[in-house]
This record gives C-alpha cells, structure tokens and sequence, in this order.
C-alpha cells in the first residue's frame, strides 16, 4: 500500500530548515489539500525557505480529503489548511471544513479556500454558510500572494493561540469580577466609611502618566483613586467587589468624573491630556451613565475628548450604548483587564474600544518568559488589526520598555515611564 502523501518524504532543504530552527523554534505546520500533484510542487517551491515569527514553516501534503482526515487525527496542533474544494467529490473540501469544525470541534486551525472550479463553489455562498477564513481561486495566487496569505493566516492563528494561553496563565478572576457573593456586614462598615470620605473630601487620586512610546510625548493621564476606611485604603476594583449599593456606586463615579475634569482643565498643559479613569455603578441605565458624563464635563467647560472612561468586557458589552454615544462625544473607551476575561474576538470587534490595556500580568517579566511574550506581541498585533491603540500597564524598567517599543506598543505606563504623583 503506497504510503499516505504527508508520511513521503520531503525535500532535504525543508529538513534543513528544521534542523537549523533547532529545539526552541518549533515549525509551523501548514497542510496543503489538493488532488493535483503540480500544485504541491508549486507550493513547496514557494515556501521552501519561509518562516514566520522566527519559525520555519514546515508544508505538508494530502491529495484527498481522506489523506487530510488521517492527517489532521496525527496532528492536532495543524495552524494552517490551504484546502481545495473539488477533489474525490464536488464538495470534498468543503464536507472536510464540516469536519473540522464540526467533528473535530476545531476553532483554531485556519482554513484557506484555493478552487479552480469557482462555479462549484461560489464565493459568497461558501464564505457565508462555512466557517472558514479566506477564499481565492487559484489563478490569482502570484508566489508573494500566496506567502502573503500564509503569513497572515499564521498570524491570525499565533494570536487566538496567544489569547487562549492568556486566559491560562490568568489563574485569578478579573479584576472586576463581582459574581461572588458579598458580606453584608462588611458592605455597611465599608459603606459608612467610603460615605464619609465623600462627604469630608478625604480620598486621594494619583496620577499616572500614560506615555507614547514611540515620542515619548505624555499622551494621558490615568487616575488612581483610594479611600480611606478603617480596614485601610480600598481601590475601584475592591469596592467593586464590596458592595452593590446603586446610590454609593454612583456618588462615587460622580465624584471621580469631577476629579477627573479637575485634573484635566488645571493640567496646565496645552493641549490637556486625557484623563482615564474607572467606573464602579453596575446599576445606571445608558440615559443616566451619558447624562452624568455630559453634566461632569459641562460644568469643567471640557470637551469630550478630555475623558477616558475604562470598561471591563463584561461592562462594555452591557454599555455597548451608552459607549457609542460617549464616543461620538469624543469620550474614548479601554478595554481593560484583557486577556484576563473570555472575550470571543468576535465580540471583541463588536465592542470597539478605543484602547485596549495589556494587563501588568503579562507585561511583568515580558523579556524572560516566553509565555508573557508571546501573549503580549500577540495583543499588539490584535490591537492595530481592530485599528486601535494598545497600552503597556505596569511597565517596570527598561529591558520591558525597550521591548514594548520594538514590538510597537503604543502607550506605556509604568515606573519606567514615570511614578504616580498625588493630586
């Protein structure tokens, strides 16, 4: 029995490749489905000296959509198809995609479309009843288009990759995760000392620069607001945790957006950064969240563009709203806590923020764990697809700065960037 295409051997040139990749630069596996032997040589030529993020690429080889099953059963670690549509039957690479993604429950992997045949398969039929991620024929694909689509597809899988070893590596709850329940006695003593601190003006804010790391110009700034309680000082995030009282969320958020416009028009600076800032009220309706937004910034005599507010997922999805109409405003929105939230990317692109913030969780150790690395480079990428900004938090020295600048990040907050001042 002739062994199955992907177990013959291939060119020494692409061994070569691996040998000298050596151990910590694993290749990508590409597979190429197609029953037309020419095909195969074309694009081995192709790719014979490609990589990809410091990775060779290594092409396999199945000329059924049968040889790819067995394939894709040995290799479940596959990060590209480039899959044919008529081969063994009309429909054979598009029966393999059901395959895949049905019975291999196989989200990951992405499947290039590549037909000869158009007519067996039109564009927009197959693009909206299949889940793959990109079609061409075959007679549009020049040798830097077909590097161009291997690229970006290795691209796209190394960050759904990237994202789901985020939500590994987060092994605590986000930051704003209040499902737990919540000790009541506490809340009141809480709740009586946070009142207090509102009524005397008691809390603090420190004043984090946020800096544009390829200017080094002061882009923002993002408030870091405390209260005093006799249990110590409490954060956004613990009161958050604390209570659900609707009344205190919303004096308090009331009182961070007049801080907030204070510390924006007394800045000094012209033109005046924009001040960022969290918000703690889970129960104000849309209406209420813009009129509160648009009475702060009245009464400082601000525009819109004065204000950043920070959303977790979770609150940005529910505010999806209220945001569009902030930012129309000029109000820019981040997304904080990425990575630390199950967010689909799906969603992600329907949230449109304005910003998105690497958690100091994968910016600490940046350049000696690989993991973090990865992670971190991945939401960059993912961040400037959307055509938003992406933000460093917690930038700790230079060897993080400096890799932050090269992988280019656009903003950077953190001790290396400048300590906090109390305002």
């Amino acid at each position: 029995m002739t062994a199955p295409s992907w177990l013959r051997s291939e060119p020494a040139r692409a061994d070569a490749s691996r040998a000298l990749a050596g151990p910590q630069a694993p290749p990508w596996h590409v597979l190429l489905v197609d029953d037309a032997p020419e095909i195969h040589e074309v694009t081995r030529l192709v790719l014979a000296d490609a990589a990809f993020s410091g990775r060779p690429i290594e092409l396999a080889s199945a000329l059924s959509a049968a040889e790819a099953r067995a394939y894709l059963a040995a290799h479940p670690g596959t990060a590209l198809i480039l899959l044919d549509v008529v081969m063994e039957a009309d429909d054979a690479g598009l029966e393999l995609v059901r395959h895949i993604r049905d019975t291999l429950e196989d989200r990951d992997v992405q499947i290039i479309l590549r037909t000869g045949q158009p007519g067996m398969a039109p564009e927009r039929d197959v693009i909206t009843r299949y889940e793959i991620n990109g079609y061409f024929l075959k007679t549009e694909l020049t040798a830097q288009k077909l590097t161009s689509i291997v690229v970006t597809g290795l691209r796209t899988y190394e960050t759904i990759k990237a994202l789901r070893c985020a939500q590994t590596l987060a092994a605590a709850p986000a930051i704003n995760d209040t499902d737990g329940p919540i000790d009541r006695e506490q809340e009141r003593a809480i709740r009586a000392d946070l009142e207090a601190a509102l009524h005397d003006d008691t809390w603090s804010v420190q004043a984090l620069p946020q800096i544009d790391l390829a200017s080094n110009a002061l882009r923002g700034i993002e408030m870091q607001p405390a209260w005093p309680t006799k249990a110590g000082t409490v954060s956004p995030e613990q009161i958050a945790a604390l209570t659900d009282d609707a009344a205190l969320l919303q004096s308090l958020d009331e009182a961070l957006l007049r801080r907030a416009c204070a510390l924006a028009r007394d800045s000094g600076d012209a033109p005046a950064p924009r001040v960022s800032m969290p918000l703690l009220s889970k129960h104000l309706t849309d209406e209420q969240l813009i009129a509160m937004v648009k009475t702060s910034l009245a009464d400082a005599n601000l525009h819109g563009d004065a204000l950043d507010l920070q959303f977790s997922g979770a609150s940005l999805g529910a505010r999806r709203l209220a945001a569009r109409a902030l930012q129309a405003l000029g109000v820019s929105i981040t997304l904080v806590d990425f990575g630390l939230e199950r967010i689909s990317l799906f969603d992600l692109q329907a949230l449109r923020p304005n910003r998105i913030k690497i958690h100091s969780k994968f910016v600490r150790d940046v350049t000696h764990q690989s993991e973090r690395a990865v992670v971190a480079r991945a939401i960059i990428a993912l961040a400037h697809t959307l055509g938003v900004s992406a933000i460093a938090d917690g930038v700790p020295d230079s060897d993080v700065l400096q890799f932050f600048r090269w992988e280019g990040c656009d903003i950077g907050q953190g001790e290396a960037l400048g300590a906090p001042r109390l305002t």
